[in-house]
C-alpha cells in the first residue's frame, strides 16, 4: 500500500474536519475573506478544495428539494469562478447572479432566509438586491 504524500493526506484531513463543521458565520466570513483577496491566477489544490468545501456547506444550508436540485450545478460553477475572482465586486456579482437568480425564485421562504444570511455573513449583502 503507497502513502498519500503529506500535502495530500492534509488536504483530505482538512477537508474531512471542514465537511463535518456546520455551517457558520465565521465559516462565510472566511470564505469571503478568501474570495475578495487577491490571488496568483493559478489556483491552488487546497484553495481549489477549500472553495468546494464551502459550496457543499452552502448547499447543505439551504436543504434543497429535488425539484431545486436542477438549478444547483449553475449556482456551484458560478460560485467556483466567483472564488476565482482577484476581488469580489458588483460586476463579479452581476456575472454570477444570473445562475443564482432562478435557484433563488425556486426556493420557499425558509431557504431564502437562509441563503440570505448567507448572502450576508459572506459580506455581500450590498449585493442582495441583484439576486
Amino acid at each position: 500500500m503507497r502513502k498519500l504524500p503529506i500535502a495530500i493526506a492534509s488536504v483530505v484531513a482538512v477537508l474531512a474536519i471542514a465537511a463535518s463543521a456546520p455551517v457558520s458565520a465565521q465559516d462565510a466570513m472566511s470564505f469571503s475573506a478568501e474570495v475578495a483577496a487577491p490571488q496568483p491566477k493559478k489556483v491552488s489544490m487546497f484553495q481549489s478544495a477549500m472553495s468546494e468545501v464551502a459550496i457543499m456547506r452552502y448547499r447543505a444550508a439551504l436543504k434543497l428539494k429535488a425539484e431545486q436540485m436542477k438549478y444547483w450545478p449553475a449556482v456551484a460553477s458560478a460560485l467556483r469562478v466567483l472564488a476565482r475572482e482577484p476581488q469580489v465586486n458588483e460586476a463579479a456579482v452581476r456575472r454570477f447572479a444570473p445562475a443564482a437568480s432562478a435557484l433563488f425564485a425556486s426556493l420557499d421562504e425558509d431557504q431564502k432566509r437562509t441563503a440570505m444570511s448567507l448572502v450576508q455573513r459572506a459580506g455581500l449583502q450590498q449585493y442582495a438586491s441583484l439576486f
